[in-house]
């Protein structure tokens, strides 16, 4: 009876959350530390859509706070705590939109902009699954607590200062991934790698990538010593693969000429997805006739994390059965004619260890005298298929979309692993294309409203009285 009643309180709500998730993608909350300040530690877009999804929850209700600007929460009821985190912040937008990428622009039965699946709509859709109950009504056993991350796509500094000042829910779920449910999550090691050398003779330039966890759509190449014609001749015999270009510019830079390398973008976890702009620049220069130093640079980059997408490059192809395959991603490349800098992303399978990845590749990185640093860990999670959390979720969403229900592992990393309990569970269903980071990001409006309405299932299943 709970179902039903709820399903109707949702669809009366469905514009509502329609126009809340339109109005909360319009704020551009990318990490801006040059203009961090108390209350903005992550910037003043991060800060105003905090605090615009604050008082939207204030207004539906709820009890809210803001912590210090690096997290909110948002409460209903009392005693045990039952998490529900989410984020509000988002990857750079990138290149390649149809449509502005924070207009929140609703076409085709979709709401698009950056943050509409990743993770604004998902999590605006179990804000809106607590208001169904609380306007059905339905009294709740433990306290729902929504908790709003601001630092999610970078090195999660807001669940550092969060714990410290917060009690953290031992149970709970993230609704930033896949449905039915993710039970295990692999471990996320960010490792940067750099040098510096002499003045190269022709590279003078190689720049792409904004994050780790993005595959690059981009890459930027200034060359010196070529000249238009020898390069151009070079582009028109050179086969990129469907969906990669390369193109000399018609103005030239003070250090050269300008190539520009187009690829597909896609979520870090999954570079397989995307097509890789710097791998294929990096190609492309292997066939020119460089110095030597310059193409055995070239030549190690293109045979370490060049090869393959599973870690192939440096030995580390690890897999397992919880989890799969280990998945590596050059996100970041940084190159001048006296330094370079890159950044790997490096997902590893739950039963492996953090060493058994960082002294091989660190091994291969000192092959050319690369010095490795790790920027970031994020350890493996892994909550038992058994469990009574999963149980609980899977039959919720199972009973409201009528789908198969099991549990499975990905490469991306959520907030389900800040609690000792958690998964993550939604919002995209089995079938529909992956757009997160990528342009044209999206979240259908039915998806949006099923989410919805599996989130206030699931509230009841584990908090109902």
């Amino acid at each position: 009876m709970n179902l039903e009643i709820l399903n109707q309180q949702i669809d009366g709500l469905k514009d509502e959350l329609i126009k809340a998730v339109q109005d909360c993608i319009q704020f551009k909350s990318v990490k801006d530390m040059d203009h961090a300040s108390p209350g903005a530690p992550f910037g003043p877009g991060i800060r105003d859509c905090l605090e615009w999804t604050l008082s939207l929850g204030e207004s539906l209700g709820f009890d809210v706070k803001n912590i210090d600007g690096y997290a909110g929460q948002i409460e209903m009821g009392a005693g045990e705590l039952l998490g529900i985190l989410g984020h509000l912040d988002v990857v750079p937008e990138g290149d390649g939109w149809s449509v502005p990428p924070y207009s929140g622009a609703v076409m085709n039965g979709r709401i698009y902009g950056r943050g509409a699946i990743d993770d604004k709509g998902p999590t605006l859709a179990a804000l809106f699954a607590m208001k169904a109950i609380k306007d059905a009504k339905i009294p709740l056993n433990k306290k729902v607590r929504l908790i709003l991350g601001t630092d999610e796509e970078s090195g999660w500094e807001d669940m550092d200062y969060y714990k410290q000042k917060e009690d953290i829910p031992v149970i709970g779920f993230a609704p930033d991934a896949e449905f039915p449910l993710i039970h295990a999550e692999k471990g996320i090691l960010h490792l940067e790698f750099s040098k510096q050398f002499n003045p190269l003779p022709h590279l003078r330039e190689i720049q792409g990538g904004e994050r780790a966890n993005v595959v690059p759509d981009s890459c930027r190449v200034v060359l010196n010593g070529f000249t238009r014609e020898d390069l151009s001749q070079k582009l028109s015999h050179y086969t990129f693969p469907e969906g990669v270009t390369g193109k000399l510019e018609t103005s030239s830079g003070e250090d050269g000429l300008i190539l520009m390398f187009k690829g597909v973008g896609a979520h870090g976890s999954l570079p397989q997805k995307g097509k890789n702009a710097v791998l294929h620049a990096l190609q492309f220069l292997a066939s020119l006739d460089l110095s030597q130093e310059e193409a055995e640079l070239i030549h190690w980059l293109n045979n370490r994390p060049g090869k393959g997408y599973f870690g192939e490059g440096f030995n580390v192809a690890f897999a397992d059965e919880p989890s799969g395959k280990l998945s590596l991603n050059l996100g970041i490349m940084d190159l001048s004619a006296r330094h370079i800098r890159f950044v790997i992303d490096v997902r590893y399978p739950v039963t492996i260890k953090e060493d058994q990845i960082l002294k091989p590749v660190a091994a291969c990185g000192q092959e050319i005298g690369l010095q490795m640093l790790t920027l970031s860990h994020q350890k493996a999670h892994h909550v038992p298929k058994d469990s009574p959390l999963v149980k609980s979720l899977l039959k919720a969403y199972s009973d409201v979309t009528g789908l198969e229900a099991y549990a499975f592992a990905i490469g991306g990393g959520t907030y389900a692993k800040v609690l000792p309990q958690g998964v993550a569970f939604g919002p995209l269903l089995p079938g529909e294309p992956e757009v997160i980071h990528c342009p044209d990001e999206y979240m259908a409006i039915d998806s949006l409203i099923l989410a919805c309405k599996v989130y206030a299932q699931a509230i009841l299943n584990l908090a109902g009285a």
